[in-house]
This record gives C-alpha cells, sequence and structure tokens, in this order.
C-alpha cells in the first residue's frame, strides 16, 4: 500500500512540476507582435441582475480610445429582476454605440449564460467580439489594446484579469484568492505562449467572429453550465488553424471583484472545475494534467498522516512538498512581476498551504451535485 502511495506521489510530483516550470518558462517568452489597424469590434456582455455594477463598466466603455465609429457595446439582459435594465437604457439614450437586447430567444440546449451571450454575437456586426462580465472594470486602452493583437492568423486573444487592484485594502480572504487567480492567469499565458492554452477568462477575452461560427460557435459547449471562455478556447485550438495570443500588455487588464465569502467562492470554482471531465473530450493532455494536478495534492494530503499513523519518516513527503513549493513559487514569483502584483506574493506562504486540502475539495465538488448560480440551480454532468 505505502510502496503504490510512493509511486502516485512521485510521478504526479514530477509531472505537476515539470508542468509549471515550463508555464514560468513561457512567461519569459517575447511578447507578440501587434497591427495598427482599426477592425470592427463588438463588445458583447451578457448580464443578470448587476444593476450595481453595469453603469461603472459601461462608463468605461463608452471612454475607450478606439475610434467611436468601429466598435459597439451590446448588453444582452438575461432575465434580470432588478433595475438592470434601466440603467442600460439610460446609456443607450445618450451612446449611439450602446444597444440593449433581451435573451427572450431560446436557443435549444444552451444554458442561459451561453444563450444569452449567443443572441448578442448573432445580434452583432464587429468583426472582433470582445467579452467581459457585467461587474468588472476595463481600462480606456481596453479595447485598442486587446484588437491590436489579432494579426491576420490570430483568431483569438485571451487578456488578463486581476481580483481587485493591488492599491485597495481588501479582507486577507478575498486576497487569497487575487493570489489564486493571479497563478490561474500566469498559468494560462505561460501555457498558451508555448502554443499549448489550457485556459481563459470570460472577464477578458477576443475573438474573431470567423473563428466562432468555424467551430460552430456554442453548439458543441452550449448545455454546459460554464465553458464560454475555456472550452470555446480548446474547440478554436483542436478544431481550426487559427493562432491563440496572449495579450500581456497592462494598457488591457480588466479588473473584477472577488467572491466576498467561502460559500461563494466555492460555488465559483465548483462552477469552473465541472467542466474538467469534458476536457477529455477536447483536449486530453489538458485533461491528464488536471487530473495529475488532482492526484498531487490528494497524495499529499494523504502520505502526511497515513506516515504519521505508520510511524514512518516524513523525509519523503516533505521533499515532494518542497518540490511542489518551489516550483509555485517560481511561477507566481513571475507571474507577480509580470502582472506587477508584487502585493500578492507575500500572501504565498498560506495560498500555499491551504491549496493543497482546496484543490481535492473543489476537484470532488465539480464533479458531483448541483451548483447556484445567477440564482439559477444547475446540475453537474460527468460525461466524456
Amino acid at each position: 500500500m505505502i510502496h503504490i502511495l510512493n509511486i502516485v506521489l512521485v510521478v504526479t510530483t514530477a509531472l505537476y512540476c515539470v508542468g509549471l516550470i515550463l508555464f514560468c518558462i513561457g512567461l519569459f517568452f517575447p511578447n507578440k507582435s501587434r497591427q495598427k489597424e482599426s477592425v470592427s469590434v463588438s463588445v458583447v456582455i451578457a448580464v443578470r441582475n448587476e444593476e450595481d455594477n453595469i453603469a461603472h463598466l459601461l462608463s468605461d466603455l463608452i471612454g475607450q480610445t478606439y475610434p467611436k465609429d468601429r466598435y459597439e457595446v451590446i448588453i444582452i439582459n438575461d432575465h434580470s429582476d432588478d433595475g438592470t435594465v434601466d440603467v442600460v437604457q439610460r446609456f443607450c439614450n445618450g451612446n449611439s454605440n450602446v444597444r440593449l437586447i433581451h435573451a427572450s430567444e431560446i436557443e435549444k440546449g444552451f444554458t442561459p449564460k451561453k444563450n444569452a451571450i449567443y443572441q448578442g454575437i448573432k445580434n452583432s456586426r464587429g468583426e472582433i467580439i470582445l467579452m467581459t462580465d457585467g461587474d468588472c472594470r476595463v481600462l480606456p486602452s481596453w479595447v485598442e489594446t486587446m484588437v491590436s493583437y489579432f494579426q491576420q492568423n490570430v483568431g483569438m486573444v485571451v487578456g488578463f484579469s486581476q481580483l481587485g487592484l493591488p492599491e485597495e485594502k481588501r479582507p486577507f480572504f478575498q486576497r487569497l484568492q487575487a493570489t489564486d487567480f493571479l497563478s490561474l492567469m500566469a498559468a494560462a499565458q505561460g501555457s498558451l505562449n508555448f502554443h499549448w492554452p489550457l485556459a481563459a477568462s470570460g472577464q477578458n477575452l477576443a475573438y474573431r467572429r470567423e473563428a466562432f461560427e468555424e467551430v460552430g460557435g456554442f453548439s458543441r459547449i452550449g448545455h454546459r453550465v460554464s465553458g464560454d471562455d475555456v472550452l470555446l478556447l480548446q474547440l478554436v485550438h483542436q478544431k481550426t488553424h487559427w493562432k491563440i495570443h496572449f495579450a500581456p500588455l497592462e494598457d488591457c487588464f480588466n479588473v473584477s471583484p472577488p467572491e466576498e465569502n467561502l460559500h461563494d467562492l466555492l460555488n465559483q470554482r465548483k462552477r469552473w472545475a465541472s467542466n474538467g471531465a469534458y476536457q477529455l473530450r477536447l483536449n486530453k493532455i489538458f485533461f491528464l494534467y488536471v487530473v495529475t494536478t488532482f492526484l498531487v495534492n490528494l497524495s499529499l494530503l494523504v502520505h502526511f498522516p497515513v506516515y504519521i499513523i505508520l510511524s514512518k519518516s516524513l523525509i519523503f513527503p516533505l521533499i515532494c512538498l518542497m518540490m511542489k513549493c518551489v516550483a509555485e513559487g517560481l511561477l507566481l514569483t513571475k507571474g507577480c512581476h509580470v502582472y506587477k502584483r508584487f502585493d500578492l506574493f507575500k500572501l504565498f506562504p498560506v495560498w500555499f498551504l491551504l491549496q493543497i486540502p482546496y484543490v481535492v475539495f473543489v476537484g470532488f465538488l465539480g464533479s458531483i451535485g448541483h451548483l447556484t448560480w445567477k440564482k439559477r440551480i444547475h446540475t453537474i454532468k460527468w460525461e466524456k
């Protein structure tokens, strides 16, 4: 039994650390070249009950440096029951390039958010579809900078998003979230620079309409509760010849608020983790790395109590723990430097220790049961 546990721990730790080191090396790659052409852009945002946030985002969007006649803002109301529609309508009345659409048409087999996004894309005109969330904030240079990465062979651009700003004073719990999310973004950029895309965030994502249509839009993934970002990324990577780039410039960094409590955080991460098994269909290597990540944390969680109970030396699991610590520390250090979030690195020791049970717990949560999102209950389906 101990022999099997040791093999699992050694193999998974080695594979996991190699992956992290490769992601870290990828962050050293030079920035991708850019273009200056002003193509038509549709900023498409699905919203549900964002009365408190949407005005801030719309103020950011109407103040973009991009030519106003070259971009439109389409807000899709996904059955809000607060004052979201009234707020958006006020902006529509004063800005000709802002439009409000109601997601009254239902695409068969689509979950609500994907249906709303699809209705927005279907009613948009831009060559480039630019995505963010209703509670995000964007810089005036966001549209211009994201579009500049679309050279002729580029079909998708992944942007950086962060939870809160460096100068904001937030509770320790929320800063831990920001640290965790920063590590995910660093892995996303590092893997993309190796042409091995792993992840993206709908808080900051852009793609060509042509690439979206080439993979059939959301037709293959419309039934999934989430994945309008990462699953679409995998489809474009696997099914087309378009290049996918990461936009690392500070001029297009977006900001999103962290979750306020543990329940909401676990519910959010459960939703994200629910797509893990589906990656077996889209990207088998990614799926295996997800499984490896889960197993290395599970192995460490099991090893220490087992070794203590059996009165065995803890040197072996401690060596593996240290290897994991070094690899994760290197990635986070480089990520803090690239994204100018040095304030988060001091949280690394606590994040590193809590991440072990957290990854295992969320991994199990994302495979079974139900989750609540925007006052809707969704069933998690395990499928290949």
